[in-house]
């Protein structure tokens, strides 16, 4: 749980970073939606980290997509 609340707490950080600069872009997606560079780095953020800490478990993202893992979570 601490390593999820941490992760929180930096993925929290950079986003308000992000937003709180003015230079940043956004695309629409296929579904009409926004994403900024910002939801995009958190999310690649997110990924690498939880990846590196349980590499056995899926990913489920709103930017990536999908990523499969082997240990049924």
């Amino acid at each position: 749980m601490d390593f999820a609340v941490r992760l929180a707490g930096r993925a929290g950080q950079r986003s308000a970073q992000g937003f709180f600069s003015d230079d940043w872009d956004s695309r629409l997606k296929e579904d009409g939606t926004e994403a900024t560079e910002i939801d995009v780095a958190v999310e690649e953020l997110v990924r690498k980290e939880g990846s590196r800490r349980v590499p056995d478990d899926g990913i489920f993202g709103e930017e990536g997509g999908s990523t499969s893992g082997s240990s049924g979570r």
